[in-house]
């Protein structure tokens, strides 16, 4: 009997040796433009190519752009011969553009990405293409690593290594050919949105690696291996009611969560800006008096981590006649009313980029992270003087950020993995899906 050539593929699909994976929510269709979220990120990842990536030691490597050169005050790309999208599509010099303007016109484009595109000018070349920006030079090559390009007028349309099907909770990836020549034959991800469960599917191997729940004391079940990788990873507490509320949860940060409350996936943060991207701790200036006495922390629904670190500091706020009210929120409801500054106190993760600049999204103007319109005078003459991790600058301006910040870190998290035995990964500061080559060269053992 001739069987279907779907169906044979499909067959094949479910009987290779993929990667089981599970999704804490729904990620969205797959949107180059205006996706967002973690999850969606991570597919973004798999479907598509940047023009630069980042390796597991935090460098800028060629992706999509297989070289690049200073030219006046950008830089100049020079894009790879056969790179091609999931359609079979050449990637062009014209997709490029398209992508970048997009999301510089979009009002739903991601926030991050237009961040990252502020004030950059796209033109197009004979063989790629340039980039002029305001921001540091190096800054830039970092950057352009979070933004994969799709195909013109096609913003679901990536050229990464890996094409992706849906179905009813369900994602999954296939390779394809491609110049990262992925190792494995592909992943299949399924909804799992509770801790626990994804425990119980680890345990019984049905998943082949999943991210651990935030308890002491737990060890990988036979045939798993514990992957601990450090991470540029913060909860982070913003505040559109003054900086009274951060000093008060910088007391308390240190006070109503010891370490090893939640193993080693997170301790307490110290200082205001992540200690592994180089900055030293330093405190908020002022008081931390409140005319308020009562507290709504928005949160996204579903956290339980975030859920029982606020139910800690509830505690320890009653000590002082204070009411703290943890208030869960759908996810993606969440991040619309951050950036609508639509709250009083507010609660999300945030996974730094691998170096300084990464810091400015609170500061700068429409910045990713500046969700309570933080501005200061001082601040484009000591922005213009950041060329170099190192600058004296970073120190006058985190000086600056510490009178009145908007957001404070509660935790620093540690990525701690159950991986098969068998499946070799590389671990990163970004975690496993993030860098180049990323989740391409990862491979199956006997």
């Amino acid at each position: 009997m001739r069987l279907p050539a779907l169906f044979l593929a499909v067959c094949l699909f479910a009987n290779a040796q993929v990667v089981q994976e599970s999704f804490a929510v729904d990620p969205g269709p797959l949107d180059f433009i205006a996706g967002d979220g973690q999850e969606q990120i991570i597919l973004q990842m798999l479907t598509g190519d940047a023009l630069t990536g980042v390796d597991a030691s935090s460098r800028p490597v060629p992706r999509l752009a297989t070289a690049w050169r200073k030219k006046g005050e950008g830089w100049s790309f020079t894009l790879r011969q056969g790179a091609r999208f999931s359609d079979g599509a050449a990637v062009t010099p014209e997709d490029v553009a398209w992508t970048f303007r997009e999301i510089q016109r979009s009002p739903r484009s991601s926030l991050a990405k237009r961040s990252y595109l502020a004030g950059v000018r796209v033109e197009t070349e004979e063989k790629g293409v340039w980039l002029g920006t305001p921001k540091p030079l190096p800054r830039l090559l970092m950057e352009l690593a979070r933004i994969p390009v799709a195909r013109r007028g096609q913003p679901g349309t990536g050229s990464g290594p890996f094409t992706l099907e849906t179905g009813t909770d369900e994602w999954r990836l296939q390779s394809r050919p491609h110049f990262l020549s992925p190792r494995i034959p592909g992943f299949r991800f399924r909804l799992i949105p509770d801790s626990q469960a994804i425990l119980q599917n680890l345990r019984k191997g049905w998943l082949s690696l999943g991210t651990v729940p935030a308890r002491p004391g737990l060890a990988p079940p036979p045939g798993f291996r514990e992957i601990r990788q450090p991470t540029h990873a913060q909860l982070l507490i913003f505040s559109r009611q003054g900086a009274a509320p951060l000093k008060r949860f910088e007391i308390w940060r240190r006070e109503a969560i010891p370490e090893g409350f939640f193993g080693p996936q997170a301790r307490p943060s110290r200082g205001l800006w992540p200690e592994s991207l180089g900055f030293a701790p330093v405190p908020i200036q002022g008081s931390p008096e409140c005319a308020d006495r009562i507290w709504k922390v928005s949160y996204a629904a579903g956290d339980e981590l975030v859920q029982r670190l606020l139910l800690a500091l509830r505690e320890r706020a009653r000590r002082e006649g204070i009411e703290l009210v943890p208030h869960p929120v759908e996810p993606g409801l969440l991040v619309e009313r951050l950036e609508r500054g639509d709250f009083g106190l507010a609660c999300a993760l945030n996974l730094f980029e691998p170096h300084p600049w990464s810091v400015l999204d609170y500061l700068e103007p429409g910045g990713a992270l500046n969700f309570c319109g933080w501005s200061h005078p001082d601040y484009r003459g000591i922005s213009e003087t950041l060329n170099a991790p190192n600058s004296p600058g970073w120190t006058r301006l985190q000086e600056l950020w510490s009178r009145q910040p908007g957001a404070l870190p509660l935790l620093d998290f540690s990525s701690v993995l159950w991986v098969d035995q068998r499946l070799k990964v590389v671990p990163s500061p970004l975690g496993l899906y993030l860098t180049t080559p990323g989740p391409s060269a990862w491979t199956w053992t006997p």
